[in-house]
Parts: structure tokens; C-alpha cells; sequence
């Protein structure tokens, strides 16, 4: 499945990649070739998932008769989500995942069952980077903090996020059930399944900061830019350790689970979910930080190597990638445009 540790670290026992590259320096013309097209599967993978969500959502929105309603806000100037476009928004995304990755494994006769194979997964060590995952999560929401600051105090704000749920149950439901059990399940297929995996061909430290990366721009707002990056870390981390995506599913999950408790918590009692949310962001950072911490002292958690060899095979010949270009100038331009100046809405509170 990965580097047999001869270029990545990852343990003898994971299967081969289906080409080596020679454990010198100089990269032939023949190996540039063979590298880039292994980063253009990954791109053109990511395009067309890209323009199929896309699509998808449209398809969805038009559908329901959602894409050209007019937004209604509450009182605060809130944008009220009703649930059309909770099940659309939430659930479609991930859904594309699926079947693009189900695509993916027909087209290239990929068996994904090997990153189900669950023989190499201690329950202890995924239960220490879930705690890390949680702790990389309130790292996030303070760095959020003093971009949000930042953006204020120059009149911008990231448009898409202030928002709230239209007050019934079934709007609720499906907002838990996409973020908890579907954005995991189909995130890490796309993006510890395929990016870290093809990545991790040539090299599995490069792999595992790549995926977090992309993991991180695909989001499209600069929030969820750190948030997708600093926890696709741990993920990828564990899931080249473990040689499956089960543990970072289940990191994926208990991350959206703890992100998703003050929303709910918001639909029986609206202030207590604001105490709630300040309540995790130490809690879950102190204990996270002492397992990441003893973690490192007892060497649990490493990196794998990057030499030189490695440095002249990943960056140099990604960025001759056409389809990781394409893909990567998408992200940039939805981040980018979604930072806005702040707007006033006109308010049809219901």
C-alpha cells in the first residue's frame, strides 16, 4: 500500500508500491515521468471530484428550489439554514466522495479492502491520537480567533459562516448525521484513501504533510484551511503507522462529534452551548498536549525520514503537475473569494 520503508519509514509488512523509484540522488527523465503521473492521478482524482460536488449541489439546490431563494436571517442578522440546504450542503459532498473514490478503485482495479485491514490497529494507540486530534482542533479555534480578529478590524469577514439551523429536529438530524458519520467516512477515503497513499509512493513524510495540506485547501475557507491541515496530520500520521484509514475514520468522527456537540446542545438550551464551547478548548488542549508530549519522549510518534533522495522526488516534480496546479489554484481561488467585506444583510426575520 505505501513505501516499504526504503523511502518512507512505512513497516516492511505494507505492501509494494506498484513501481520503485532508486534509492539515489539523480532522477532520471524515465522517473519524473512515472513520479508526475503518479501526482497527476492525484490531482485529476481531486478535479473530478471537484466539478462532480459541484454539479451534485447545483443539481440538489435546483431540485429543491433552493438556489435562487432568497436567504432569510433571524433577528441577529444570522442566515437561517432550513434543511434543503443542511442535507445538500452537508451530505452531498461527501456522498460525491464515495462514488468518486468508488470510481477510482474500478478504473485502477484498486481493492480498497486493504485499507479496512485492521491487523496492524491497537485500540490504545488510536485512542491517543484521537486526544491529539482534539487537541490540534482547539489549537485551530484559537488561530481562528485572531484571524477573525485580524479580518474584523479591516471590515472583512469569511462569508458562508455565520450562520444558524433552522430550529426543528429534522434540520438538527441531518446536520449530525453529515458532519459525524458521512464527511469522515468520505473525506478519508478521497484524501488518506487516495492522496496520502499515491503520495506516500515516494515519500511518507512528505505524504502525510501533502494530505494535510490539500486536506486543508479543499475546504475552501481559511478557517477550515488550519483546521483540515493541523488534524490531517495526526491522521495521516496514524494511517501510515496502521496501513488503514479506520483510525483516522474514527479520529475524523469523535473530532466532528466534539465539534457538533454545542449545535446540539444550542437546540435545547442556546447559551449553555456557548459555555460548552469554551469548556472543551482547554480540556481537550491540556490533555492533548501531555499525550503529544510523552508520545514524543517515549517515541511513539515519529516522523518518517526525508533525505535527499527524497527532496529531489517530491516537491521539485509536484509542482510540474498540471492537474495538482489546476486543482490547487480551485482552492486558493474559493479561500480567497470567500474572505469579504462585511456585509449588512437585509433582514426578513421569521
Amino acid at each position: 500500500m505505501y513505501d516499504n520503508g526504503q523511502y518512507g519509514g512505512v513497516p516492511p509488512q505494507s505492501p509494494s508500491p506498484p513501481y520503485y523509484f532508486p534509492p539515489v540522488n539523480y532522477v532520471s527523465t524515465e522517473e519524473k515521468k512515472n513520479i508526475r503521473k503518479n501526482y497527476n492521478s492525484i490531482g485529476i482524482t481531486l478535479l473530478i471530484l471537484y466539478i462532480f460536488m459541484e454539479l451534485a449541489c447545483i443539481i440538489g439546490y435546483i431540485a429543491t428550489g433552493t438556489l435562487f431563494s432568497d436567504p432569510v436571517y433571524d433577528e441577529n442578522g444570522m442566515m437561517i439554514l432550513g434543511f434543503w440546504d443542511t442535507f445538500i450542503g452537508g451530505s452531498f459532498p461527501a456522498i460525491s466522495a464515495i462514488i468518486i473514490f468508488a470510481f477510482y478503485c474500478i478504473i485502477t482495479k484498486y481493492d480498497p479492502r486493504e485499507l479496512f485491514d485492521t491487523s496492524r490497529v491497537r485500540p490504545g494507540e488510536t485512542v491517543r491520537y484521537i486526544f491529539i486530534v482534539l487537541c490540534f482542533q482547539q489549537v485551530s479555534m484559537i488561530l481562528s480567533m485572531f484571524i477573525m480578529s485580524f479580518l474584523d478590524a479591516h471590515g472583512l469577514e469569511v462569508t458562508g459562516m455565520d450562520y444558524v439551523l433552522h430550529h426543528d429536529p429534522q434540520t438538527y438530524a441531518i446536520d449530525v448525521f453529515s458532519s459525524i458519520i458521512l464527511a469522515p467516512i468520505g473525506e478519508e477515503l478521497i484524501y488518506r484513501g487516495i492522496v496520502l497513499r499515491q503520495a506516500a509512493k515516494v515519500s511518507g513524510r512528505f505524504a502525510i504533510f501533502f494530505s494535510a495540506a490539500i486536506f486543508g485547501l479543499m475546504h475552501g475557507n481559511i478557517y477550515q484551511l488550519i483546521l483540515g491541515f493541523l488534524l490531517g496530520i495526526p491522521m495521516a500520521m496514524i494511517t501510515l503507522k496502521t496501513g488503514s484509514i479506520v483510525p483516522a475514520i474514527i479520529c475524523h468522527m469523535v473530532n466532528n462529534t466534539i465539534a457538533s456537540i454545542p449545535a446540539i446542545v444550542e437546540y435545547f438550551d442556546e447559551p449553555t452551548s456557548s459555555v460548552v464551547s469554551i469548556v472543551f478548548i482547554p480540556v481537550f488542549f491540556i490533555i492533548g498536549i501531555i499525550i503529544l508530549l510523552t508520545s514524543f519522549h517515549k517515541g511513539d510518534i515519529k516522523l518518517p525520514p526525508y533525505t535527499e533522495r527524497h527532496k529531489k522526488r517530491t516537491l521539485p516534480i509536484l509542482i510540474t503537475s498540471w492537474s495538482m496546479i489546476v486543482i490547487t489554484i480551485l482552492y486558493l481561488h474559493d479561500i480567497i473569494s470567500s474572505i469579504q467585506p462585511i456585509a449588512v444583510p437585509n433582514v426578513s426575520a421569521v
